[in-house]
């Protein structure tokens, strides 16, 4: 088992919240000489995480009309529901995103970025 975050923004597209808060290779950093370290490692606690820990899916022109739930489900390599994401207002969703991480949330939003779940996954990927 896996222990994931599932998570959306309402204000950021994939290429906005990929490198602030999730790669750490292009997320801000504290001094000159320190490592990048992402948002959701920095605000959120989550632990440290690289290529391929994480998945993000944004809303486009092409998909909009079957942005949701059910779409996303089809995205994802695990096969449970994140109940949180059930209670999302997808018409307002730009991105929905999965990390994988080893920590519990010390935040649930900072007001751009929201977790809606934290679960133990069994990942199916090929």
């Amino acid at each position: 088992m896996t222990k994931i975050w599932v998570g959306f923004s309402e204000s950021l597209g994939f290429r906005d919240l990929i490198p602030t808060y999730i790669d750490p290779f292009y997320g801000p950093v504290e001094e000159h000489n320190d490592d990048p370290v992402g948002l959701l490692e920095l605000e959120f606690g989550a632990s440290p995480n690289g290529p391929g820990s994480f998945e993000a899916y944004e809303k486009t022109p092409e998909n909009e009309q079957q942005f949701g739930l059910e779409h996303i489900m089809t995205q994802f390599p695990f096969e449970e529901v994140p109940v949180g994401l059930r209670t999302v207002n997808w018409s307002n969703v730009k991105t929905v995103f999965f990390i994988m991480n080893d920590k519990d949330p010390k935040r649930t939003t900072d007001g751009r970025v929201s977790i809606t779940d934290v679960l133990d996954v069994k990942f199916d990927w090929e």
